[in-house]
């Protein structure tokens, strides 16, 4: 039997069904979308945002996707962010759904990606309730983005979502989340009218300086700035990802004034490492050169970057004697970490292109680069050689089995994501990054199980290119599932697992910190991963002889569709090592091999009372 209710709500809809003007505040949400000119959208649905997943129902204007969970989504449109410039789109459902995703979240606004995470929400008149599936998703999302905001009138719908679309990528992107509430998406609404945004929202809103805008000042600073560089005996380019679309205007500075060029792990290809000036990756597990060369600099151009503690060291003992020059988009930062004698707050390109044209050309920085060149040479990235196989052993085949795809697919890139941990910082160490943009890893907030996700939403913004995820056994474990999405939309993803039964990098840290007592670091029971593939119809190989690495690995990239690859990998050190409470050159590195300094009571406070 229909009720009363019922059949009014019926004839509401034949009313207004019939009447183009008039159309629904979820469909209203997702016009302003297709205007954004999204073209993908990571979705797990829900009670509370059916009212705009349903808009999608035959409709082709944006291509959506679903995976396991909202964790997963929500990476994946951080990954497809990270590789596209574009901002991801998650759309998720209310309470459980919003609170699986902070954690996608936290990775977009650590890392400067652009993502708009789009919650369902229960009807006004319910919040505050404890409500099914409700939770105070505003005040949890607030201190993890860039901004966020609650509708609830769908008048305010437009200038919301167009305000949502500018904030993510203005200056230093980050993550924005819209929380919408059941009613605000069912309501019947006209999108022709509607009151703009009133004041008490526009003040919670984000002003960006235009980036571009040149004066006086400015130039005086430009000025001042290319004098320490043309004065500067041994000058070092410090790069973020800041820089990461300013490629071209930093290769020109550095060769034009000889400056060495070292960058983070977001920044990796930015600057070519195969080109001479190239010092690879500074930090914690970076190169021993680019350590020393940024401790013994006396001037250090920061472009893009952040000084994060992972490529600082010990803050007190950083670069000694060095004055800095420090180019970032964001104000926030300035004398943050590193205090700065210029703090340029522009677009990293434009202020790249100014220093090239009043920097000069140097000719006297011989003896810099001999002792660069010296340093290199001493100091290759290097590890103990075993009849098993390593990590490290499947990275320079990859790399090597990368080049030669390049020159048969020479219009086709390549992209490679990571879980995090040993795998994650060998990568950036044993592939040669020539191109920016290319890794796609989470570095601030270290997202163990990201690289699986990452590389579904990397493939699907990328269709054309080569997306390869290099994981641990730990971090796959965690996001495993995903193998389900990959086959489901066909996603030729190939998937390398380094398979050697422990959480590599933190049973290291017990090995060298905590007397070996090794705690929750053992993952004695992993899946047979090539069954476990092949459960989902996907492709899968074993590796574990050094014999087969360079057949399989070239099968494997060369493979049409999807494909996991299950190393089965010796546990080994992931060196150089920068420690606790240590300077960038005071680092354990593989030609010292002297490990007894771990093993002294410099690390007493690190240790538990026995």
């Amino acid at each position: 039997m229909i009720s009363n209710m019922q059949r009014m709500g019926n004839k509401l809809f034949k009313k207004h069904s019939t009447l183009k003007s008039y159309y629904t505040g979820g469909r209203f949400v997702y016009d302003k979308l297709i205007q954004h000119k999204v073209k993908d959208a990571f979705i797990y649905s829900g009670g509370a945002v059916m009212p705009l997943v349903d808009c999608f129902y035959n409709n082709k204007s944006i291509n959506y996707y679903i995976g396991t969970n909202e964790l997963s989504m929500g990476l994946s449109a951080v990954g497809y962010a990270k590789s596209s410039g574009k901002p991801g789109i998650c759309i998720v459902t209310s309470g459980p759904g919003l609170t699986n995703t902070l954690t996608a979240m936290t990775d977009a606004q650590n890392d400067s990606t652009p993502l708009i995470v789009l919650s369902g929400q229960v009807p006004v008149i319910a919040m505050g309730s404890s409500a099914f599936q409700e939770c105070p998703a505003i005040e949890l999302s607030k201190s993890i983005t860039k901004w966020n905001y609650c509708i609830q009138d769908s008048s305010e719908i437009s200038d919301v979502l167009d305000e949502a679309f500018k904030i993510s990528q203005d200056g230093r992107p980050g993550c924005v989340h819209i929380d919408l509430p059941k009613c605000v998406l069912s309501n019947i609404v006209e999108p022709t009218t509607g009151k703009k945004i009133n004041n008490a929202l526009r003040a919670k809103m984000i002003n960006t300086k235009n980036p571009n805008d040149i004066d006086d000042e400015f130039m005086i600073t430009i000025k001042y700035a290319a004098k320490l560089i043309n004065n500067a005996k041994k000058p070092v380019l410090y790069v973020g990802k800041g820089a990461i679309n300013s490629s071209k205007e930093l290769t020109k500075l550095a060769k034009k004034c000889n400056i060495p060029v070292t960058t983070t792990l977001h920044a990796l290809g930015v600057f070519d490492e195969n080109e001479a000036l190239s010092l690879e990756m500074v930090g914690m597990h970076g190169s021993v050169t680019a350590n020393k060369c940024i401790q013994k600099s006396d001037l250090i151009i920061a472009v893009g970057s952040r000084f994060d503690d992972r490529t600082t060291g010990v803050v007190s003992k950083y670069a000694p004697n060095a004055k800095v020059i420090h180019i970032n988009i964001d104000e926030t930062e300035k004398d943050k970490v590193i205090k700065s004698d210029i703090f340029i707050n522009k677009d990293t390109c434009l202020v790249l292109k100014y220093l090239k044209n009043h920097a000069k050309k140097n000719t006297s920085s011989g003896s810099w680069l001999y002792y660069i060149k010296s340093l290199k040479i001493k100091y290759p990235f290097a590890y103990e050689i075993t009849k098993t196989l390593k990590t490290q052993d499947v990275l320079i085949e990859t790399n090597k089995q990368l080049k030669k795809y390049e020159k048969q697919h020479k219009s086709r890139s390549h992209y490679i994501t990571t879980g995090v941990g040993n795998h994650q910082m060998m990568a950036a160490q044993y592939i040669k990054w020539k191109r920016p943009g290319s890794i796609i890893t989470s570095g601030s907030l270290g997202v163990m199980g990201a690289g699986l996700p990452y590389a579904i939403g990397c493939q699907i913004a990328n269709p054309d290119s080569l997306v390869i995820d290099i994981d641990g056994d730990g971090s796959f474990n965690m996001t495993a599932m995903e193998l389900v999405t990959i086959k489901r939309y066909n996603l030729p993803i190939k998937i390398f697992i380094m398979n050697n039964g422990k959480q590599d990098m933190v049973r290291v840290w017990e090995d060298l910190f905590y007397s070996k007592r090794f705690t929750a670091t053992n993952l004695p029971n992993n899946p047979d991963y090539v069954k476990f593939s092949e459960s989902f119809g996907i492709k899968a190989i074993t590796c574990n002889s050094k014999k087969e690495l360079s057949k399989v690995i070239k099968e494997a990239i060369n493979y049409p569709g999807p494909v996991v690859v299950n190393f089965v990998t010796e546990p080994d050190y992931c060196l150089p090592l920068v420690a606790p409470g240590k300077s960038l050159d005071e680092v354990y590195n593989f030609q010292d091999n002297d490990l007894s300094k771990f093993n002294s009571l410099e690390f007493k406070n690190v240790l538990p009372p026995n």
